[in-house]
């Protein structure tokens, strides 16, 4: 095919456009020109050294020419027809016949036009084939899994699929804005779609677009990614700024990211992995609903000494789930019911909850979808993010050595039970096999679908 060629004679030879297809076409077809011959269309590379019409195009044509002439151009029967329709078919395949507009959409600072003239040589093939469709083949399951693992999803009944961009916990530069705005336009629909989970979707991106839009939004550190049987991007609220956040949620959020998502980004689970980051039990973004949810706990501290009974008690009054009471002359907080939201610290006019400790309450097992399971928090108040840490590390490697292809963490949970779960989430045994656990060959073909 000519399109096996091109390679060789643009990137590897570093011809230009017109001399590419004109040599490719040549010997893919064994037309027998000496490559000499391509000075003759050498001019028209660059669209003609100024922006104009696709030297591609014009190596294109005058392989037609070679091809399809009998004598002279002029004197042979429909040749003007078919140089309009190569031209017609060329336009609807790369979206336009000129260098500046398709240098646009489609050049890269490794590549530059590798995808229009390779896309150029399949519409010449085709047309040459005498076929009167020069739409492209339907793609293969393998296509469609190759990208997906890159994190392009596909629109059925199309050659499209929507790129999925990995997020900052829903923030990005207004660099990297304008960048994936521009992306959007030369590479997709011109739309922006964002998802459950903080990230951006770019929709419409053809199956032909994808590498060059990867390139084009790498240029300002964007990624695509996020989809398959693995640990997946991190999310978290915005902790870090709101008032009631009880911990820096974008700092440990960026940092499971990078452990555990890039860090752990090879390893192959029974299913997608979810983590999420909230900075108090307003549950703004759901922790107890991923597979691990973290949330900031702050928790109080009285001083009975200086509590005074009061019938009227402050802490009472600020307590969101008046759970807090005054019993016997004293103010009492259950630890069981508390949910160590804060609120109630430094309300006592007296001093007497003016002390808290801070800390992480972990849930195991919570997912939504077409089934739902509410995760169960560990019995112990985590008071480090290296704890934290830890337990989310052995919680990874639990799901790899002990779930079964196709489960979800909920279902592992269930199934083992959750104190024998919890058990080995305070332990360190699984940590001690870590090697041995990363090292098997399974689950790998996992449960995600998207």
């Amino acid at each position: 095919m000519i399109k096996d060629y091109v390679r060789k004679y643009y990137l590897e030879q570093d011809r230009n456009c017109a001399e590419t297809v004109f040599l490719a076409a040549n010997e893919a077809l064994g037309l027998g020109l000496s490559e000499e011959s391509a000075k003759l269309v050498s001019a028209f590379g660059g669209g003609m050294g100024c922006g104009s019409t696709c030297g591609a195009l014009a190596g294109s044509m005058a392989i037609l020419g070679q091809c399809r002439v009998q004598g002279k151009a002029h004197t042979t029967e429909g040749f003007k027809e078919q140089c309009a329709a190569l031209k017609e078919a060329f336009e609807k395949r790369l979206g336009s016949t000129f260098c500046k507009e398709l240098k646009d959409k489609y050049t890269t600072e490794q590549e530059r036009c590798l995808a229009a003239v390779t896309a150029a040589a399949e519409v010449l093939e085709s047309f040459l084939k005498g076929s009167e469709e020069t739409e492209l083949p339907p793609l293969t399951a393998a296509d469609i899994k190759r990208v997906k693992a890159l994190g392009f999803l596909h629109q059925k009944g199309t050659r499209c699929f929507n790129g999925r961009i990995l997020t900052r916990n829903g923030k990005i530069t207004a660099a990297e804005s304008q960048c994936l705005t521009e992306a959007a336009e030369k590479f997709g629909s011109g739309e922006i779609a964002m998802t459950t989970r903080l990230t951006l979707e770019v929709q419409g991106i053809p199956y032909e677009n994808i590498e060059p839009f990867r390139q084009y939004v790498a240029k300002v550190g964007l990624e695509t990614g996020g989809t398959g049987s693995k640990v997946r991007p991190v999310v978290s609220c915005k902790g870090t700024t709101c008032q009631y956040g009880n911990c820096d949620t974008f700092a440990l959020s960026n940092r499971v990211h990078d452990l555990f998502y890039k860090g752990y980004h090879d390893v192959l689970l029974p299913h997608k992995f979810k983590i999420a980051v909230g900075g108090c039990p307003n549950n703004c973004v759901k922790p107890d609903l991923n597979d691990i949810g973290i949330v900031g706990q702050r928790v109080p501290v009285i001083d009975n000494d200086k509590c005074r009974g009061c019938k009227k008690c402050a802490v009472e009054e600020n307590c969101p789930i008046h759970v807090a009471h005054v019993e016997n002359g004293k103010l009492d907080i259950p630890a069981d019911s508390c949910n160590h939201c804060g609120r109630c610290v430094g309300k006592c006019p007296f001093h007497a909850v003016d002390e808290s400790r801070y800390g992480y309450k972990i849930y195991l097992g919570g997912r939504w979808g077409k089934k739902v399971a509410q995760g169960q928090a560990m019995t112990k108040v985590f008071h480090s993010e290296e704890e934290v840490i830890a337990v989310l590390e052995k919680a990874i490697l639990l799901f790899r050595d002990q779930g079964i292809t196709g489960e979800r963490f909920a279902d592992t949970v269930a199934r083992l039970g959750f104190e024998n779960v919890e058990a080995q989430l305070l332990d360190n045994a699984l940590l001690e096999h870590k090697a041995e656990i990363l090292g098997a060959e399974k689950h790998l073909v996992g449960g995600a679908t998207c």
